[in-house]
């Protein structure tokens, strides 16, 4: 459980220093919070693909880096807003690059 935790604080602070980094040049919350997501997805492929356990820094340091929740919040602003269609989009854009590059760094891991 320790361990967990440990790795879950560094994949938090991970995350935040990334979305800060992607925000900051392209002033989009969303695409920082897409690209979080999506690079998390491979990186989960590539350990995944490398044959790596679900160990303790799988969960905890990628568990804390990715972030479903903001991706929701962001959307359902959107929904609330009335622009269902950037909602959709976003929610879209997200569950289908995330499932593409997890099974690409799965395929390039496990070659």
């Amino acid at each position: 459980m320790i361990n967990i935790a440990v790795f879950g604080f560094l994949g938090a602070v991970a995350r935040y220093l990334c979305y800060v980094a992607v925000e900051t040049r392209a002033r989009q919350p969303k695409l920082a919070t897409w690209f979080v997501n999506s690079a998390g997805s491979f990186v989960i492929g590539v350990c995944i693909g490398a044959g790596l356990s679900a160990s303790s820094g799988i969960f905890g340091f990628l568990g804390a880096f990715t972030t479903f929740s903001t991706m929701a919040l962001d959307s359902v602003k959107d929904f609330e807003d009335g622009q269902w269609k950037r909602g959709t989009f976003y929610i879209s854009a997200t569950l289908i690059c995330g499932l593409l590059l997890f099974a690409a760094g799965y395929s390039i891991a496990s070659v």
